[in-house]
């Protein structure tokens, strides 16, 4: 059986395979499904940014004042290229 994470956006929990990882470095919030990064993550859903946002969850999970890195906010909308 897989592990189970939460998603941030819509607090539902699904394993962790299907969910994007989400660490902050500096004031740069980052994608850290592969590699691994170390540090506090938050688990997202892919179409649940916006849920997120609204509730300021990723404020409240990683900290204020960072930004999602432009590959990463790709990911999550669903633009990234396939094999990302």
């Amino acid at each position: 059986m897989e592990p189970q994470r939460t998603c941030i956006g819509c607090r539902r929990r699904d394993d962790q395979s299907r969910l994007v990882r989400i660490v902050r470095i500096g004031d740069v919030l980052v994608d850290a499904t592969r590699p691994r990064l170390e540090g506090r993550g938050a688990y997202l859903h892919r179409g649940c940014l916006d849920v997120a946002m609204k509730r300021q969850a990723l404020r409240r999970v990683l900290g204020g004042g960072a930004k999602l890195s432009e590959a990463l906010e790709r990911r999550l909308r669903g633009d990234a290229p396939v094999g990302y």
